[in-house]
């Protein structure tokens, strides 16, 4: 089951890790004299944003529904997780950016310190990332939050293996070719996340969710002779709602009030919809009954 407050505990905590490592990197970038470190410590800065935004809205989201949101403020985690997703893409704008300048004007680094704090934020940052997959994996809001953290855990891999081969080759360019690959699947990842956003935001029906499993299920039902007005979405990340007209014989229309029970009793035990709208209808009748 959900825990709103679990959720807010742990992201506070990822939070407070966040602005450790960012301290560290920031230390070990003006040290090193490594822009790559500063740049993964820029990228890091973000992602202690993200995991304040994400902290609000987790918090937000345990208000309860009144007279204005009567669907409750649990949107407010997908809408942080598309602006989570929208300032990855400007980041990896931005590396690209930077990328590009290096590969045209590279600058010599210290490979040692580079390397070191590097390794400790490459661990760190998939601690991080699997603390939270651990617990929370399945939200939107905690997803953009360990997309965050994943793609500062690449970029830390890239500074090593960038450090790597400049300690090795002396070939500085080597920096430049792994960020601009790092963009990349920094970019795929921050997709999915916002893909699966804007598919809540507009009600669509959830990647998962079969839907014409279910219309096929409910036409096959022996008291229901015809499913039309069918809706299946996305109150918030995780809680489904549907909405469908159904008609009955007229011998059955007595019995409306169990054919709905019934209904919802299969949305819920079998298609995991916790909300449901149904309006019975008599199948040779012209208007609906409730």
């Amino acid at each position: 089951m959900y825990d709103g407050r679990a959720e807010v505990r742990n992201l506070g905590a990822v939070l407070a890790a966040m602005l450790a490592i960012l301290a560290l990197e920031v230390g070990g970038g003006i040290v090193s004299g490594s822009l790559a470190l500063l740049a993964d410590a820029a990228h890091m800065a973000t992602d202690a944003v993200s995991a304040g935004l994400a902290l609000w809205a987790a918090w937000l989201a345990q208000r309860p529904a009144d007279h204005r949101l009567t669907f409750g403020y649990g949107r407010s985690k997908v809408l942080a997780a598309l602006a989570n997703g929208s300032a990855l893409f400007a980041i990896v704008a931005l590396v690209w950016i930077e990328g590009i300048r290096h590969l045209r004007a590279p600058e010599p680094v210290d490979e040692r310190t580079m390397l070191g704090v590097a390794a400790v934020a490459l661990l760190s940052n998939l601690a991080l990332s699997w603390y939270l997959s651990r617990s929370h994996g399945r939200s939107l809001n905690v997803r953009a939050v360990i997309v965050h953290a994943l793609g500062d855990a690449l970029a830390s891999f890239g500074v090593i293996l960038a450090g790597i081969t400049i300690m090795l080759t002396g070939w500085l360019r080597a920096d430049a070719v792994i960020s601009l690959i790092i963009g990349i699947l920094v970019a795929l990842s921050a997709w999915s996340v916002m893909r699966d956003s804007v598919t809540v935001l507009m009600e669509g029906v959830p990647r998962e969710f079969d839907l014409a499993d279910l219309r096929q299920t409910l036409d096959a039902l022996p008291y229901v002779s015809d499913v039309h007005d069918l809706h299946v979405w996305c109150v918030n990340e995780g809680a489904l709602a549907a909405s469908f007209h159904v008609r009955v014989p007229e011998a059955a229309l007595a019995t409306s009030p169990d054919t709905v029970t019934l209904l919802k009793s299969l949305l819920a035990g079998r298609f995991k919809v916790e909300h449901a709208t149904i309006e019975v209808e008599c199948q040779n009748c012209g208007d609906g009954c409730d």
